[in-house]
Parts: C-alpha cells; structure tokens; sequence
C-alpha cells in the first residue's frame, strides 16, 4: 500500500473487499500505508484467532470516523497536533492546505499572525516615522501645498514600505524559529504521540486485544501472518525494511516516550534485555526488540512525514569511523523518501498466492476526466503506457526532480508484466489526500468509497492464472538472459583448480562438491539454456525485466 497521508483513507474499504475472498498472509506498505498495513495485519489476527471478521468491520468503519467533526475540525486534523511551542508552524501549514484563494497570501498571513515580534517591531517604527511625516504634512499644508503634496506621497511609501518590511520580518523571525525548533521537537511539527496513541490503540481493538499488552510482530508471526513496512534511515541514507533482521540498532526510552504511549515504551523495555549507558548524553540504550517489537512501532517509523511529523531516533555504533566508538543517534524518517509504493514486497519468481496493490494517482485533465475514480488494467497491455508529468516552469522543474528521485523506482514497476494487472489505481485530485489535513466528512466519504471500489475491482478483475503465466514468460525470458552472461562470464579454473582459494576457505570436500555442482550446472545451462527459447518468442510480455543482485533493504 503506497503512502500519501491522508490519502491513506483509501485503504480501509479496499481492505474490507478484498477481506470476503481472500486471507492477508503478507500485508506492506510504506507511511500511510504502512498504518492501514499494521491495522490490516491485526484484522487477520484475530481473524486467524478466533474465525471473527470484526477487526474488518472496524477497518471499514475508520473512514466515517475520521470524518466527523469535533469543536470544528475533523477527527483526522486532530490526530496531528503541534508539539509545545509548534502551533504557529501548523496554522502556517493548515493555511497553505485550506486556503480557498491564493495560497501564498493564506500562508503569508498566517506567519504574520503567528510570529508578530519582529514584524510588530517593524510595523511599528514604520507607523511611527509615517506619523511624524503626517504631523509635518498637516503642519506645511497652508505654507506650501507642493511640498505637503510631496510629503503626502512620502506617507504612501512609508506606508507600503512598512507592511512589506513587517511582514519579511515575520517570515525572518518564522525561519529563525523554525531552525532553532525543529531540531529540538526531533525535526517535526507535531511529535506524533497523538496518531500513535490512537493507531496503538486501533491495532489492539482490531486485532481484539485487551490489557496493556501491543501486538508484536511475534504474535504475528504466530498465526502466519508477514508483515513488513518501509522507512528511512537518514543518517545512513537509505530505507531500511521493518521489522529489522539484525539487532543493530538500540532506543533510549526517554526519547520514545515523546512519540509513544508509556505501555508501548515500557514494553520495548521489558523485552529488550541489560542497559547500556553512553558517554557522550549520558543516555541509556536498550537494544531494539526484534519479534517483540510492538507493530505501532514500525508503523509509526514509516509514517514519519519530514518537517511534518517528528522523525524517530535510535542509536547505533558507527564501526568505521577514527576514534572512540560510542552510540550516536540514526535518524529514521518516512518510508516514501525511498520507496513510497514497495510493490517489489513479499515477490517470488513464479508466486504461490495473489499479491495486490494499491497505487495512489493523481487525477489529471491529460489523462482523467472529472469523473475518473479508479482504474486497473483488463488486458495484459492494459498499463504499460507511461503516465507524463509536463512542466514549463522553474517550480515545475524542481518538483520534477524531486518526484523523480523519490519514485523512479516505483515509476518503472507499474509498468512490468506479472505487476500491471495486479495494481488498482485510485485518483486522487489535488484537493482530496496527501496533505489535505482539513478535508470534510462528504470528501473522506468520497475517497474511502474508491478505496472499496478498487477493491471490488480486484476481487472481479484479476485473473490469477493469467497472471502466473505472465510471471511465468517474464521470469524465464529473463532467466535464459542471466544464465547466458553467467556462463559467459564462469571461470571454471576458480572451482576447478587447486590453488588456495583467495577468501571464504572451504573443506578439500566441500570444494569437491562445489565443483561438480557447478559443472554439471553449467553443462546443464549450456544445454539446455543456448536456444534463447523464451527470449525469441513472438509474442511475450513487455518490457524485458532484468535479474540483478541487490542488497535487502
């Protein structure tokens, strides 16, 4: 499930569809996606438990919660909430979303109201130096109208000279706030105890848990249930797949308790075995449980909207570095940075069972009318178009950029056979989901209804041994290439020979092994692999994947 923020909303319907055919055995997804992931993956737990579908039932009922309005502002607005001294960062950012009409105004006088000190200040000596020029006016007028008309238009120009210099003041003071704040509130807006008090929360009652005990990843593993979600570590600068395989990373609980419930944090605690203290902050870090790590955890970790939402800090050893090796802080911040739709999760060559997802796409007037709602491909060229973005403007070029480095990865995806014809696309228009903190209850309304619409069209459209067959062509067309240039490239004097081996020693017998393996895989490759039997085929899937060697995230 791809992330958006509040174009999560798609997902719960969808969810509940797809819940009457078929059992969530692997559930991803990154930022809000990885929330719907984790409340979809309780849903099945309790599911698998007790044979109960109400985890689902209250899946589908989030929608028109979060829509409802409490002393003017909907349920979802006020799962983010600006930490201590934020809150004028927030009304600037509430502006910039809910403005009507020109929305550098909106924000403008936003930060003029939020920051008034220096503004104040330059407001304030300009209407004072407007005053004396207005006194001096009045005082000329009947000795000489040409300089008291001169003066007049002085007044003028002190006056727009005034509100442009207060309200760059306000900016000034606004960005000197926000670089001093920041960083202090861990490089977020809200803390995000709000939304991970109530997602903690929503995982227990659909997953139907009581007490203080979370859900942990060992539960669900229990029940056969996989589920991994995306973040990024920016100190690294890469994304990381959670839960983590190694136990690399540690938590000082202090920290923790900014951005979780006390039993979650607690809980960490508890599972996480002996302290260690650091030199350097004077902190204590216990290691980062792995089975028993508490699934709003990871949830929370993926949906960490930079500037947004405070970005979540844990400690590692940086090995490498000269000196003393103490702990410092990894910063992890949202999954999208890095891949903001994992549709690669849980893939096998040839899978064994059905995977979905659920692009979220903007609707355009290039390729959407106003009606268009949703979209999934009803043939095997159906999707393999590329969707353009055009621009003409500076603005326009940058924002390219930045999409494209966030999602060239993903881009190139939707566009593969055996992943096309899996993928419903939901459109979004720019008012509804992303950053739309402010939507009303008919527009939630709207959005959540085409997150069921596509999963009805999931549960009606695919065709899973069609789908297989594709997979099928696609993989072994790309399985004879990889097998050509390995055979090209073996040196069979490497497993042959009896030279030391450079690295990675094995056994006189080992090697034996090695070796006729390796012969009779290559006698076998050079068989039955030459004819290009897959690759030559007049009609196959399109475009030709590639099978590369990459690191797990």
């Amino acid at each position: 499930m791809k992330g958006g923020i509040t174009s999560g909303i798609v997902y719960p319907r969808a969810v509940l569809e797809l819940s009457k055919e078929y059992r969530f055995r692997s559930i991803g997804g990154t930022s809000a996606g990885a929330i719907a992931a984790a409340v979809t993956a309780a849903a099945e737990l309790r599911r698998q438990r007790d044979g109960s579908n109400a985890g689902f039932e209250i899946i589908g009922r989030l929608p028109s919660w979060m829509g409802e309005c409490v002393d003017g502002r909907s349920r979802l607005v006020r799962l983010f909430e600006p930490t201590g001294p934020a809150g004028p960062l927030f009304d600037a950012a509430l502006a910039y979303v809910e403005a009507k009409g020109s929305r550098t105004l909106a924000v403008l006088r936003a930060v003029v109201l939020g920051f008034p000190r220096l503004g104040g200040l330059a407001a304030a000596i300009g209407f004072l130096l407007t005053t004396l020029v207005a006194i001096a006016t009045v005082v000329l007028w009947s000795e000489s109208r040409a300089l008291a008309l001169a003066l007049l238009l002085v007044i003028v120009v002190l006056l727009v000279v005034t509100i442009v210099t207060a309200v760059i003041a306000s900016i000034i003071d606004a960005l000197r706030f926000t670089a001093r704040i920041l960083p202090e509130q861990g490089f977020g807006i809200c803390s995000g105890m709000k939304l991970a008090e109530w997602l903690a929360d929503e995982i227990d009652r659909a997953a139907g848990v009581t007490g203080s005990k979370p859900v942990t990843f060992a539960d669900l593993r229990a029940a056969d249930i996989h589920l991994e979600v995306m973040t990024t570590n920016l100190t690294l600068g890469r994304p990381h797949r959670l839960p983590l395989e190694s136990r690399h990373y540690s938590f000082d609980p202090e920290e923790m308790r900014r951005l979780f419930p006390e039993r979650i944090v607690q809980w960490m605690v508890d599972h996480a075995g002996e302290p260690r203290k650091t030199k350097r902050e004077a902190a204590t870090l216990y290691k980062l449980p792995a089975d028993e790590l508490p699934v709003v955890v990871a949830a929370r970790m993926s949906l960490s909207f930079p500037i947004l939402l405070s970005a979540v800090p844990l400690w590692a050893v940086d090995y490498g570095k000269r000196g003393e090796h103490e702990p410092e802080r990894c910063w992890f911040s949202d999954g999208g940075i890095t891949s903001n739709f994992p549709v690669h999760f849980f893939d096998s060559p040839i899978p064994r069972w059905p995977t979905f997802a659920i692009n979220l796409a903007p609707r355009t007037t290039r390729y959407h009318t106003a009606e268009s709602r949703t979209y999934m491909p009803s043939n095997n060229v159906g999707g393999i178009l590329e969707w353009w973005e055009p621009f003409h403007t500076l603005a326009g070029f940058l924002t390219a950029i930045v999409n494209t480095m966030q999602n060239w990865r993903d881009n190139m995806l939707l566009r593969l056979p055996g992943q096309r014809d899996r993928i419903a696309h939901v459109m979004l228009a720019p008012e509804e989901g992303g950053l739309n903190l402010s939507m009303d209850a008919a527009t939630i309304e709207d959005v959540a209804e085409r997150g069921a619409e596509a999963g009805r069209m999931l549960r009606g459209r695919f065709d899973w041994r069609n789908h297989k067959w594709v997979r099928y062509l696609s993989f072994m067309s790309a399985l004879e290439d990889a097998l050509e240039r390995w055979e090209r490239a073996f040196d069979e004097e490497l497993v042959a020979g009896t030279a030391p081996l450079p690295s990675y020693r094995i056994s006189v017998e080992q090697r034996a092994s090695v070796r006729k393996t390796s012969l009779a895989f290559l006698e076998h490759v050079r068989q039955n692999f030459g004819s290009r039997t897959f690759r030559e085929l007049a009609k196959r899937p399109r475009p030709m994947p590639a099978i590369r060697a990459m690191p797990r995230e």
